[in-house]
């Protein structure tokens, strides 16, 4: 709060990954894991800017838990959204694999009673002894 009484202030820019906390610092006070990463800018204090921004300034302090849930809530809809897609493809898919799989196979030709075999001609070999003779 020293700042708001001086005509000119430094403004340090960094990273949040640069930000360095301890237990032992008091509030407020931050360090830097590597200072070299930090950018520093002298600024002068214009009253009218100063003035223009505490008036538009809104605080605003929102129920970050609920939006956590609400977040959340999305996200599991549009991954239950997209699981249902996967599984409406994935039966289309094995649908069109069991038709493909009944146009090739044979059994709707040969089978049930619309096949004639020889087996059932000769109940015994005798009909083969008397051809080979």
């Amino acid at each position: 709060i020293q700042g708001c009484k001086k005509s000119e202030v430094y403004i340090v820019y960094t990273r949040w990954k640069n930000l360095k906390k301890t237990a032992s610092m008091v509030d407020g006070q931050v360090g830097f894991h590597r200072p070299e990463n930090v950018r520093r800018c002298k600024i002068a204090k214009n009253n009218t800017i100063v003035r223009q921004l505490e008036k538009s300034k809104e605080e605003l302090h929102p129920d970050l838990a609920q939006e956590q849930q609400a977040r959340m809530r999305e996200i599991q809809k549009q991954n239950k959204v997209q699981r249902i897609l996967d599984q409406k493809k994935k039966k289309m898919e094995e649908l069109e694999i069991k038709r493909e799989k009944e146009e090739r196979s044979y059994d709707r030709i040969v089978g049930g009673e619309t096949s004639v075999s020889d087996m059932n001609g000769t109940a015994d070999a005798t009909a083969a002894e008397d051809y080979e003779d």
